[in-house]
């Protein structure tokens, strides 16, 4: 069966923001909203760090990237470079400062990354005034409605959404690939392996939290009780530590 395919409102965003700034675009989000089919999306050069040959040449320095690519040769309709997953590479900071410092005045540069992006801007800052971030997240009813950016006034007048949509938006969720594919089976599975690659290979990559299988029996307890009142104890005791630990999983 056919599927539909959905423009995204962030498509119009970084086509404005490379078309009037010189600053790097980072672009964080949760795992599976899109952040790569974005990328590809923009005209110009993307280069995936999960490719092997991109990865070594990465590595190798930013100008063997330029030179590699072709990068020093692009014209002005495709003077965008997109660094997808650069977030993996332990040095991205620097390679990105340093990549933007040399050439940044004759490409625009548009790095994607997760949760390790976000935690970065949280922290010392010394990428300052080289790039504005942007986050994406998952579709919407508003952006289901419209792929425009709004005016100075930031608010369109009530649109009622068609009901398949709203149907499928409150069953499947807003990732793009359990919206569209709108199959139970497949949606359980893909839920199933995001929770599993969230507890497990994004917290182990940013804390210290030893005790894995505790931290996914506590999300699974907190995704039961949404609008409830918490108690660190009464937490701790479902999932067999104490009290100060249950606090310092909950507020790292």
């Amino acid at each position: 069966m056919e599927t539909k395919s959905y423009r995204r409102i962030y498509e119009t965003i970084l086509a404005n923001h490379i078309g009037k700034y010189r600053q790097m675009v980072l672009l964080s989000g949760p795992r599976q909203v899109g952040k790569t089919t974005l990328g590809e999306t923009l005209s110009g050069i993307c280069l995936n760090w999960d490719d092997d040959d991109v990865k070594r040449t990465i590595m190798s320095g930013q100008s063997e990237t330029v030179k590699r690519y072709g990068l020093a040769g692009m014209s002005e309709t495709d003077k965008v470079v997109v660094f997808d997953e650069i977030h993996k590479y332990t040095r991205w900071k620097q390679f990105l400062k340093g990549f933007y410092d040399v050439y940044g005045r004759n490409v625009r540069i548009v790095a994607t990354g997760s949760a390790k992006m976000d935690v970065y801007k949280k922290g010392g800052d010394s990428m300052m005034g080289r790039y504005f971030p942007y986050r994406m997240h998952p579709l919407s009813v508003a952006e289901l409605l419209d792929v425009t950016i709004p005016g100075e006034g930031l608010v369109r007048s009530p649109r009622e959404l068609a009901k398949d949509e709203w149907d499928a938006l409150v069953r499947f969720g807003g990732f793009p690939d359990p919206f569209v594919k709108r199959d139970v089976r497949f949606s359980r599975r893909w839920q199933s392996l995001r929770f599993e690659q969230l507890t497990r290979i994004d917290v182990r990559d940013l804390t210290r939290v030893a005790e894995l299988d505790q931290l996914a029996a506590l999300a699974r307890i907190l995704s039961l009780r949404s609008g409830e009142q918490l108690v660190y104890k009464n937490l701790g005791n479902e999932v067999g530590v104490d009290e100060k630990t249950e606090c310092r999983e909950l507020n790292p």
